[in-house]
C-alpha cells in the first residue's frame, strides 16, 4: 500500500510540472522571441536619414574603384553613386571592421569646389579631408551623388552627377556634352535620357557634370611612373557594359537615337542606345576639315603639338554627295594624329577607328586610342572620304 501512494504522489508531482510548462508556453509574447542576427559585413557603408539607407545596407557599400591615373583598380580607392536628398539629414560614411564602427564626416578643410581644373567637373562639387566625426556630409540640392574615399590619402568627394554625353559623334563633337533629362528624384533609382538625338559615324563617351574626372592628390607616386589619384567621372567600352574611364564607344550605324543611362543602387549603371529613324544626308560642303596632331611641322616651322591644324580646306564634291580632301604631308615624326573640323573640337572629328584604311601605305597607320598612330615617317598624301548616304569614312594613304 505504501509503494502505491508513493508512485501516486510522483504521478500527481509530474501532472503539476507539466501543467506549468504549458501555461508558462501559453503565455510567452510573441515579442520574447529572439530576434533574428543581423550579419554587417566588413567595410564603409554610405549610411543617413539623407539617403534611404538609415541603417546599414550591403547596397550602400563603397566598392573599390578605378584610378584613373592608371585606369587599374586601386584597392583604398572606393565609390558610390547614390541619391541624396537636401537639408541637413545627410549622411556619414561608416568603417565596419568586425565588431568596431568608425563614423567618419567631413575634416576640417572641406568644402565646395566652384572652379576645378580644366578636367573636372563644371558645376559646384564638394572636397577635402574625411575625419572621424559624427558630423554629417549634407547637399545643397536633390539628386545622385558620387562618393568617394580614398582611406590611405583620408580624402572624400561628394559630387552632384548630371549625365551628358560627348564625342565626334554627337551633336556637340568633344568640344561639350550633350545633356540628358533627368527623371523625378528618387532615392533608389534614377535616370537619364535623351530622345531624338542625331548620333553620326563616330566615338563618344558618357560623362558627367561636364568632367572628365576629379582630383583626390596630383603627388602621390602610385607606380610605373605614374603620379596622382583621381576618380573617373565618364563611362566608355560598351553601351551594354560601361567602363570608368573606359575606351570610348564606336557608333557604327547614323540615325537618331533614344538614350537612357540608369542606376540602381546597389546594382551597376545601366545603358540603353536605341535608333528610331535615319539621319538625311549631312552636306559637308562647307567642312573646313584639317589634319591634327604632332607628327608635322606647322606653319613657323616648329613641331605641331595637337595645337595648329596641317591644310585645312574645304572638299571637292562629286555625285552630289561624296566629299573629298586630299592633304600632302610631310610626317616627320612617329606620332599621332585625327582630321578636325575648324579649329576647335566643337565640330566634326574623324579618328582611325571611324574609318576604312585604303591604299599601298595603308599598313603604315594603327590605332591608338581612337588616333591615327603613324609607325613609319615620310611624305604621304593622304585623302579622306565621306560618302554621305551611308555615312561612311574612307582614309586612302599613300607613300610618296
Amino acid at each position: 500500500m505504501k509503494n502505491l501512494f508513493q508512485k501516486l504522489a510522483i504521478m500527481l508531482s509530474v501532472i503539476a510540472l507539466i501543467g506549468v510548462v504549458f501555461t508558462l508556453n501559453s503565455c510567452k509574447k510573441s515579442s520574447d522571441t529572439p530576434a533574428p542576427v543581423v550579419i554587417i559585413l566588413d567595410g564603409y557603408y554610405v549610411k543617413g536619414a539623407g539617403t534611404a539607407y538609415a541603417d546599414f545596407n550591403e547596397k550602400a557599400m563603397m566598392k573599390v574603384a578605378r584610378n584613373e591615373v592608371t585606369q587599374a583598380d586601386r584597392a583604398s580607392l572606393l565609390e558610390l553613386y547614390i541619391p541624396v536628398k537636401a537639408g541637413a539629414a545627410g549622411f556619414n560614411i561608416v568603417k565596419v571592421a568586425g565588431s568596431i564602427q568608425t563614423v567618419y564626416g567631413p575634416g576640417t578643410g572641406f568644402t565646395t569646389i566652384t572652379v576645378g581644373t580644366t578636367d573636372e567637373p563644371k558645376i559646384p562639387f564638394q572636397r577635402g579631408p574625411l575625419a572621424a566625426t559624427a558630423t554629417v556630409f549634407t547637399v545643397p540640392k536633390d539628386g545622385m551623388y558620387h562618393v568617394v574615399i580614398d582611406f590611405e590619402l583620408m580624402k572624400v568627394v561628394v559630387a552632384p552627377v548630371q549625365w551628358g554625353m560627348i564625342g565626334a559623334a554627337t551633336p556637340l563633337g568633344w568640344g561639350s556634352s550633350t545633356a540628358l533629362t533627368e527623371s523625378a528624384f528618387d532615392l533608389k533609382t534614377m535616370s537619364w535620357s535623351i530622345s531624338d538625338l542625331h548620333l553620326l559615324v563616330g566615338q563618344w563617351k558618357f560623362r558627367y557634370s561636364d568632367g572628365w574626372k576629379i582630383e583626390l592628390d596630383t603627388v602621390l607616386d602610385v607606380g610605373g611612373g605614374k603620379i596622382g589619384v583621381k576618380i573617373n567621372t565618364n563611362f566608355g567600352g560598351a553601351v551594354a557594359a560601361l567602363i570608368p574611364g573606359g575606351d570610348n564607344i564606336a557608333n557604327a550605324d547614323a540615325g537618331i537615337y533614344t538614350v537612357v543611362i540608369s542606376k540602381t543602387v546597389g546594382s551597376p549603371y545601366a545603358a540603353t542606345l536605341t535608333k528610331t529613324g535615319n539621319i538625311p544626308p549631312i552636306d559637308y560642303s562647307t567642312y573646313q576639315m584639317g589634319i591634327i596632331g604632332n607628327c608635322y611641322l606647322k606653319a613657323d616651322n616648329t613641331q605641331a603639338n595637337w595645337d595648329e591644324n596641317f591644310g585645312t580646306s574645304v572638299p571637292v564634291v562629286t555625285g552630289g554627295t561624296n566629299y573629298t580632301w586630299t592633304y600632302t604631308i610631310n610626317i616627320n615624326a612617329a606620332g599621332e594624329f585625327k582630321f578636325r573640323q575648324g579649329t576647335d573640337w566643337a565640330g566634326k572629328s574623324i579618328g582611325y577607328t571611324d574609318v576604312t584604311m585604303a591604299g599601298p601605305a595603308a599598313g603604315n597607320f594603327v590605332d591608338n586610342g581612337g588616333n591615327f598612330k603613324v609607325d613609319i615617317v615620310g611624305n604621304y598624301t593622304l585623302v579622306l572620304l565621306i560618302d554621305a548616304v551611308a555615312e561612311h569614312y574612307t582614309v586612302t594613304a599613300t607613300k610618296n
